[in-house]
């Protein structure tokens, strides 16, 4: 199971660095640099590395703006869901953020998700970034666990260290979840 992550054309170092957080935050991402490749060449791509999808990084005024998941179709990229972006926070801008090594799991527990917006955005996060879903009082040891709070206005993606509680990804800040078809 792999995913692939990219950006539109010609990004930002903002948006860059938001994708090389991202990476390292989901054990089983791989970057690819976008280049002049098109969709259709996208969808070879993963269709040749055995990923199950792709996650684009949408940029707008030199920051990112969505992530938009796709999956490759007859003949192209299928557009699954697209979460709008209002805001991050990379790595280098947090005091309390480690960089997250050894790691190789991927974790989010449904129940703590408060409902309305945070949901819908936990539902995009489950399909996207496909995270194994615990139920017990405590996350497993050595992964990543997805953390979403917020309101009905915005919701909040952290990724935080299990075994040491510290955040090792970027912050994204949601306000709203697209899905397609």
């Amino acid at each position: 199971m792999k995913l692939i992550i990219t950006t539109s054309r010609e990004p930002s170092r903002r948006t860059r660095s938001f994708v090389k957080d991202l990476v390292a935050a989901i054990p089983h991402a791989e970057k690819v640099n976008r280049g002049k490749a098109t969709l259709l060449d996208l969808r070879n791509l993963i269709i040749r590395k055995g990923a199950y999808g792709l996650v684009m990084i949408l940029e707008k005024k030199a920051n990112p703006s969505a992530l938009v998941f796709y999956i490759p179709g007859e003949t192209g990229l299928e557009r699954v869901l697209m979460v709008r972006i209002s805001g991050i926070k990379l790595g280098r801008e947090m005091s309390d953020y480690q960089r997250p090594l050894g790691i190789n799991e991927l974790v989010i527990k449904p129940s703590s998700i408060p409902s309305g917006l945070p949901s819908d955005v936990g539902n995009a996060i489950i399909d996207m970034f496909k995270p194994r879903i615990y139920t017990s009082d405590t996350p497993p040891s050595r992964a990543i666990e997805v953390v979403i709070t917020g309101s009905n206005e915005v919701a909040e993606i952290n990724f935080v260290c299990t075994s040491s509680g510290k955040y090792c990804g970027p912050t994204i800040k949601a306000f709203k979840v697209l899905r397609f078809k």
